[in-house]
């Protein structure tokens, strides 16, 4: 009992607890080469355990930050004249490549074993996965007539209850609202016919969606969504409330990428990463347990579940300013 109280003591020396000696946490802060941080807008279950094998098989020290792509492209471009960031991890390839500035071209090695048609042909970011947009219902409230397509939800009948999250914070809402105005391009003020379709029913992030489908049977409000594939197919096989929907007149399926950043304190760190990222392994895992679309040929599987478009990337990447400023602007109206 003694050599026990004694441990305890010395314990909260250790941390402050037990006086007035602070514990310096910088000397277990690894070396400056050993560090690398990264930015991602990736949900925990699939950059947690990647993290942790990159740590595991390189000894590198990862801090990591997370957020929407949009809030995250805007927080390194305050950040332009002194990085904080070494790699960005998640972002659709339209939004990269619209602030292709903020980036140090990085061509892996591993770049040899992917679908060529996937990879920016400059390396200002690198390919990751391909991360298709679809729809979701809840087919516990939706038992009849379900949305079919982009046009259908301009329809009367969903407004208010559309789960769609702000394009200024998530990016793959920026690709969701891209792909409907390369589809519908009859359609003229497509945006503000979407953003009336919502109601003022738009959440902070793309995550949020499947959530607010499945669980609308609590409220009855959000019954259909906007979302990535991934999300729908977890969520789906974890037995909650949503049924996806690919798009009839066809969807985008945009590559989603990580880039490493202008200026970094751990450049060659964060192309370890990138080149890892791309390794087999990673890739396998990011198929068999991510429910993610890998961009290593091997591992890519023919489609045959949905139309994909020629989705037109650099109008998409062009547009991307205009396209947010209007939305911004239909917001501050609503």
């Amino acid at each position: 009992m003694k050599r026990l109280l004694a441990g305890l003591v010395g314990l909260l020396l250790l941390t402050g607890c037990g006086g007035e000696q602070k514990t310096d946490w910088s000397v277990f802060a690894p070396a400056e080469e050993e560090r690398l941080v990264i930015y991602t807008s990736h949900p925990p279950s699939l950059y947690e355990p990647m993290v942790k094998e990159f740590e595991e098989r390189t000894g590198i020290w990862v801090q990591v930050e997370t957020g929407g792509t949009a809030e995250l492209l805007d927080r390194l471009e305050a950040e332009q004249d002194h990085p904080v960031c070494d790699l960005l991890f998640g972002g659709g390839a339209d939004s990269l490549t619209a602030r292709r500035e903020l980036f140090a071209p990085y061509i892996s090695p591993q770049t040899e074993s992917l679908d060529p048609a996937l990879c920016c042909e400059d390396g200002s970011w690198s390919a990751f996965s391909v991360v298709p947009v679809v729809l979701v219902y809840n087919p516990m409230l939706v038992r009849m007539n379900p949305p079919t397509g982009w046009a259908s939800l301009l329809d009367p009948v969903w407004r208010g209850r559309i789960a769609f999250a702000s394009p200024l914070v998530s990016g793959g809402s920026y690709t969701a609202l891209a792909t409907m105005k390369q589809v519908l391009p009859e359609k003229e003020n497509v945006l503000e016919a979407f953003h009336r379709s919502l109601d003022g029913q738009i959440l902070s992030g793309i995550s949020a969606v499947v959530d607010e489908v499945a669980d609308a049977v609590a409220d009855g409000s959000c019954t259909v969504g906007v979302t990535l594939e991934s999300a729908a197919l977890e969520a789906a096989e974890a037995g909650r409330d949503v049924a996806l929907i690919y798009p009839e007149e066809g969807t985008s399926a945009v590559v989603d990428g990580m880039a490493v950043i202008t200026g970094c304190a751990h450049e060659e760190n964060a192309r370890r990463f990138v080149d890892f990222a791309l390794g087999e392994d990673a890739q396998r895992h990011l198929a068999e347990k991510c429910w993610r679309r890998p961009v290593r040929r091997e591992l890519i599987r023919e489609e045959t579940e949905m139309t994909i478009l020629d989705y037109d990337l650099d109008q998409a990447a062009a547009e991307r300013d205009d396209i947010l400023r209007q939305w911004r602007e239909l917001e501050e109206q609503w």
